[in-house]
């Protein structure tokens, strides 16, 4: 339906002197319109993402310090850790998950032992498995404890330790003191019922007759006394060794925790924000060349390039430029002006119309800034991380 389109315009327009140039200047107008219009929706979040980096900004600073267990700030440089001491201490981490519950397995099965004597057997066959509930309760509060008790201990230690390095008073120990009687009576606790308990477990497991196999379990009652105690202490053992190495780290594994979290959320608001840079320079370009291109389709509908009475000034133009006068590169104001008429005849002359509007390259101009605010943020980031 071209051809019906190309009649109307050509029936309507067609004896018009003026037609070509107030085209130029509807459809520059039209094309402003359309970019502004797509800029408001590119750049509709950008206020509250902006105001986000801004508090990125602030939290950056809240994480470039952790404080000791003397309560003392300490500055550090971010990134804390490298990926390896990170997968280290996750590893550390999950193994010493595994044995806390792995104490808390032994503990039930020797507690639930001593729930015989707590329990009557009247209360046994009334509420079978009791005493594995028994067990598996007083198992849960002991580990606790037991995690509360080396914690608190390396605590003490730790404080000694910064005390005599960095001479500071005595008195900063007194705090810790409390815990660490706390946490030596815990172990003693500990140590007694263990051994008691395993005793226990050894008994049992002797029998009570006068056969082959009882016999033959009184032989084992040394070993499985010493085994059921050993490898209860040995658990607890790898568990006080564990949770040294997560104390001395976790202060700062949780400052650095908070700035990765920081990182990755400020790394989505950079690339949108990217990103909207990018979408308003493509589609300004892709709107420009569809209004040129439109342009281009009426120039050949009307069979002419510019107004009869601007022939004379599209000529100048076309002198000058084969002349090398005129240098279509460097479009200015007062070259755009002068051949405002004429625009639709050149590309750069049609573009400089649409860009050179203040909306357009403010918003531009804003969105440049930002991304080269947010670049030289991540050059100098990157540059710190290969520094540690």
């Amino acid at each position: 339906m071209w051809f019906v389109k190309s009649w109307i315009y050509r029936s309507r327009y067609g004896k018009l002197p003026f037609k070509m140039r107030n085209f130029t200047e509807s459809f520059q107008e039209e094309c402003r319109e359309s970019i502004k219009e797509e800029f408001k929706g590119i750049t509709g979040k950008l206020p509250h993402i902006w105001t986000r980096l801004r508090l990125k900004d602030a939290k950056d600073n809240m994480h470039g310090s952790y404080v000791d267990v003397l309560g003392r700030p300490h500055p550090v440089k971010q990134p804390i850790f490298t990926e390896n001491e990170v997968a280290r201490f996750r590893q550390h981490k999950g193994v010493y998950i595994f044995v806390f519950f792995l104490m808390v397995f032994f503990e039930s099965i020797l507690y639930s032992l001593m729930a015989n004597l707590f329990i009557s057997k009247t209360m046994r066959k009334e509420y079978p498995g009791i005493e594995l509930v028994f067990g598996l309760a007083f198992a849960i509060i002991f580990v606790a404890a037991l995690h509360f008790a080396f914690k608190s201990m390396w605590h003490f230690f730790e404080a000694r330790y910064i005390i005599e390095k960095d001479n500071l008073p005595k008195v900063e120990l007194k705090p810790f003191y409390k815990n660490l009687i706390l946490a030596i009576l815990i172990l003693v606790v500990f140590i007694v019922t263990n051994v008691y308990t395993g005793f226990i477990r050894a008994t049992i497991f002797e029998g009570s007759g006068t056969t082959s196999t009882s016999t033959f379990m009184q032989k084992l009652h040394g070993p499985l006394l010493v085994f059921s105690i050993a490898i209860t202490f040995i658990v607890a053992l790898v568990m006080a060794l564990l949770e040294k190495e997560i104390a001395e780290k976790s202060e700062k594994y949780k400052v650095f925790k908070n700035w990765k979290k920081q990182q990755k959320e400020r790394k989505e608001y950079n690339t949108q924000v990217k990103n909207m840079l990018k979408k308003c320079v493509e589609r300004k370009d892709i709107l420009t060349e569809e209004y040129w291109g439109v342009m281009k389709d009426l120039q050949r509908v009307f069979d002419k390039e510019v107004d009869d009475d601007k022939q004379g000034l599209y000529e100048e133009l076309n002198a000058k430029i084969a002349n090398n006068e005129i240098d279509l590169r460097k479009v200015d104001d007062t070259l755009y002006q002068k051949y405002l008429h004429v625009a639709a005849t050149r590309h750069e002359l049609f573009e400089y119309g649409i860009n050179s509007d203040s909306e357009i390259t403010g918003a531009i101009a804003d969105l440049r800034s930002k991304v080269s605010e947010i670049e030289e943020f991540e050059k100098r980031n990157s540059s710190n991380e290969k520094s540690i």
